[in-house]
C-alpha cells in the first residue's frame, strides 16, 4: 500500500513535470514567432528570444539546440497546426463540393492568423530552410498534409464525387494553389483578406479535378 501511494506521488510529479515542459515549449515557440516577426530570421538571436519569453538564455539552450533548430520547429508547428485545421474539415463528412471549400478556407484562415510569421518566411525563405537537417523536419510535415488531401480524395472518387485521376497529384495540386495564392498574396504586403479568394480556388480545382 505504501509502495503504491509512493508510485502514485512519482507519477503525479512526473505528470506536472512535463505539464511544465510542454508549456514552456511552448511559451518558447510565442516567443520565437514573435522576434521573428519584430526582427526577421536572420536578426533573432536566441537570447532575443530568451528575454522575450522572459528567461534565461541557459533555460532556452535546453530546450533547443540553436537558433536555426527553433526556427524550424516553429515553421514545423505551423505546418502542423494547418494540417489539423484541413482534418477537421474533412471530417465533417460533407459533400466534395462544399469539402473543398471549406478546406481551402481553413488554410487561407491559418495563414491569415500567423501572416506576420509567413511574410517572414516568404522574404527569408533561403535562410529558413538553409539547414537540410532541419528542412527535412518540415518537408515531413508537409508530406503528412498531402497524404491527408490524398486519402479524403481518393474516398471521395470512390463516391463517384470527383474523377479518376492520380489521388496524390490531385493533392499536390490543391495544396500547390492555396500556397501560390498566398505567396501572391504576402508579396503584395497582404492587402485586403486573403479567405476571399477562397470560393475562386476551390471552383478552379473542381473543374480541373473533374467534380
Amino acid at each position: 500500500m505504501v509502495q503504491k501511494m509512493k508510485t502514485d506521488s512519482i507519477e503525479r510529479v512526473e505528470a506536472r513535470r512535463e505539464v511544465g515542459k510542454r508549456v514552456r515549449r511552448e511559451a518558447i515557440l510565442a516567443a520565437a514567432e514573435r522576434v521573428v516577426i519584430a526582427r526577421g530570421y536572420a536578426e533573432a538571436s536566441m537570447d532575443q528570444v530568451a528575454r522575450e519569453a522572459g528567461m534565461a538564455a541557459g533555460t532556452l539552450y535546453l530546450y533547443f539546440p540553436g537558433k536555426e533548430a527553433l526556427l524550424q520547429e516553429l515553421l514545423g508547428s505551423k505546418v502542423r497546426r494547418l494540417d489539423e485545421a484541413v482534418g477537421a474539415e474533412i471530417e465533417e463528412g460533407r459533400g466534395m463540393g462544399e469539402t473543398v471549400r471549406a478546406v481551402v478556407l481553413a488554410m487561407f484562415r491559418h495563414f491569415e492568423e500567423h501572416r506576420g510569421f509567413f511574410e517572414c518566411f516568404v522574404r527569408e525563405q533561403i535562410e529558413f530552410t538553409r539547414n537540410a537537417t532541419h528542412s527535412s523536419g518540415v518537408l515531413r510535415e508537409m508530406a503528412q498534409v498531402t497524404a491527408r488531401l490524398t486519402e479524403w480524395i481518393e474516398g471521395a472518387q470512390g463516391r463517384g464525387e470527383v474523377g479518376g485521376g492520380e489521388a496524390a497529384l490531385l493533392a499536390v495540386a490543391l495544396r500547390g494553389l492555396v500556397f501560390q495564392f498566398t505567396r501572391d498574396w504576402l508579396r503584395d504586403g497582404a492587402k485586403g483578406e486573403l479567405t476571399r479568394h477562397a470560393g475562386f480556388v476551390a471552383a478552379f480545382f473542381l473543374k480541373g479535378a473533374g467534380a
